[in-house]
């Protein structure tokens, strides 16, 4: 009988310590996995079934620690266990709402000082009220913690099975068709010995992340001599989607289309054909380096962009995986969305770190600013005499800021600043390489982003175009945007761009233009929407669509006084 009371204690303890382990290692990977799994490239068995295991093994050790301390003790300590598991699972269910799971600032996460403090009441609360029910309620303690475990376990366990049913096969076996069509890497530091047109997007870099930078460095630009910087460019849409596939394919967003809808209609209609034809017609080669071609594509996969993107491919077998890096960022990842305000920031994972969980060494894309450094300052680059080339560098640019000056990662001391340095420390690198192979003066380059930050998102904007040249960086104001990349590149091979509308060149310092600018976002006054693959609900909703006329000031005036128009959409993205 004391056999058997001994054993019912241990269980009874044990239940309460896995509730916490449960969250933290089994619900919190799971559903962030099944929600995000076609962005992560990996199936659920690399880490699934270990993390399980590890759950149910490290609370067998921490109850069997508490087991050996003073009853008393190990009744507070349980009562610790059982408050942050119940503070924790509120934070996950109900304080969370539209949290941004996928790296998608550059900042680390910030929350407002007052939701911090009322935050950290809560949390207080809880774990307070526990020691103060173990405490005095000492009949009754015991009954409502193993309760009250037991409900939440039993409820998340449905949660958990039920996350396996409604996911499609991918989720846990990897696609081996042997026609599947993956982008090819094999070329990203190849150039052409005849003519190039070399496209650098930067993502997510604010016109006002450099302008701090020059405050630092400021012989910063110096290299960029034979360059014109706009100043006053916008890039009508913030968010890698949709302004990715806009700046690609000059195709403007219809939000009355879905997701998939619209990426069809980007790379299939007249004129995104007949811009396609005249770069073929040039002999271009269009070579396209990103990491995640869904943006692209959306459930399409990459035979929509074949025929145009010259660098398709068929995925090789060989997959490489970053064990260590997806343990940890899956852990990470469920520490940001299951602890309090506070202590968010220190789990907050970068999009760069999942992005580089999986390789594919024979089809490999760099696109973290360092990786791509070192690469180029050890191989240098290469030229092909068979054509000319278009080739879009895709690279995470100030998407995060965890590079240093040198252009090496550093994510404990890199800033804004030292990432926007290292940035131009290897645009210097490539240019001076394109100077040693001779092509650099037949080369239009163009240095620019997808998106600048949420709050600033004016862009960068640099060109230097075919044979230009000149002592000092050029300056203007003129109000362009990137609606203008896809006639002025049309331009730069003396065509007529008049399909394709206006070139940078047609608009003129201090011009008085009326721009528009979309910026996803969630509105509590509409329906939640769809995410574009099924997967989960969409993080945003709506459109804020702003109008201004002016420079940067203006924009971020017209977006301090919420100066937009909402337009529903119909599925998300993100």
């Amino acid at each position: 009988m004391a056999k058997k009371n001994v054993f019912l204690h241990f269980l009874s303890n044990y239940i309460v310590v896995l509730l916490l382990f449960f969250t933290l290692f089994v619900m919190g990977p799971s559903e962030i996995f099944f929600g995000n799994y076609k962005e992560f490239g990996f199936v659920y068995q690399e880490f699934g079934w270990k993390f399980f295991i590890f759950a149910f093994l490290i609370s067998f050790i921490f109850t069997l620690v508490i087991s050996f301390f003073p009853d008393k003790l190990g009744k507070y300590i349980l009562s610790v266990f059982w408050g942050i598991g119940i503070a924790g699972y509120i934070q996950t269910m109900f304080l969370n709402r539209h949290l941004e799971q996928m790296g998608v600032r550059a900042e680390a996460y910030t929350a407002s000082p007052s939701k911090i403090i009322v935050n950290s009441i809560i949390w207080t609360t809880i774990i307070l009220g526990a020691l103060l029910f173990a405490k005095f309620q000492q009949n009754i303690f015991k009954k409502v913690m193993l309760t009250s475990s037991l409900i939440i376990l039993g409820m998340q366990c449905v949660g958990y099975i039920s996350l396996f049913p409604s996911a499609d096969k991918s989720a846990f076996t990897y696609y081996s068709d042997k026609d599947e069509l993956i982008l090819d890497g094999s070329k990203q530091f190849t150039v052409s010995s005849n003519d190039n047109i070399i496209l650098f997007i930067l993502d997510n870099f604010s016109s006002t992340y450099l302008a701090s930078a020059v405050e630092k460095y400021p012989d910063l630009k110096d290299f960029l001599h034979d360059f014109t910087y706009y100043n006053n460019a916008d890039c009508n849409y913030h968010g890698t989607y949709p302004s990715l596939p806009h700046l690609l394919t000059g195709n403007d967003l219809d939000p009355s289309l879905s997701v998939d809808d619209w990426l069809e209609e980007c790379w299939t209609n007249t004129t995104t054909n007949d811009y396609f034809s005249i770069l073929s017609d040039a002999n271009y080669k269009v070579n396209l380096y990103t990491p995640t071609t869904s943006i692209l594509t959306g459930n399409h996969s990459l035979p929509l962009l074949d025929g145009k993107i010259s660098n398709i491919t068929t995925k090789q077998s060989s997959i490489c995986i970053d064990y260590h890096k997806l343990y940890k960022t899956m852990f990470y990842m469920s520490c940001y969305r299951f602890m309090p305000e506070y202590f968010k920031s220190f789990f907050d994972v970068s999009n760069e770190t999942y992005t580089t969980i999986v390789s594919y060494p024979q089809n490999n894309i760099l696109h973290t600013n360092y990786d791509f450094y070192n690469h180029l300052i050890e191989n240098g680059l290469t030229t092909d005499s068979s054509g000319n080339y278009f080739i879009i560098q895709h690279l995470n640019g100030t998407h995060e800021f965890t590079t240093d000056e040198n252009c090496q990662f550093d994510d404990q001391n890199a800033t804004c600043q030292s990432t926007v340095k290292g940035i131009f420390t290897m645009l210097e690198a490539y240019l001076n390489e394109l100077k040693t192979l001779g092509v650099y003066d037949d080369s239009t380059i163009i240095i620019t982003s997808d998106h600048g930050d949420v709050e600033y998102p004016q862009i960068i904007f640099f060109i230097k175009e075919k044979q230009e040249s000149h002592e000092s960086l050029n300056g203007t104001n003129a109000p362009i945007t990137l609606d203008e990349l896809v006639p002025t590149i049309v331009q730069s091979l003396d065509k007529d761009y008049s399909e394709f509308g206006y070139s940078i060149h047609d608009f003129y310092p201090d011009q008085q233009r009326e721009r528009l600018l979309y910026i996803r976002d969630y509105d509590a006054s509409y329906p939640d929407v769809p995410r574009y693959d099924g997967i989960s609900s969409g993080g945003s909703n709506v459109y804020h669509l702003y109008n201004y006329t002016g420079n940067i000031d203006d924009q971020i005036n017209a977006l301090q006084n919420y100066q937009y128009t909402t337009i529903p959409m119909v599925d998300s993205y993100f």
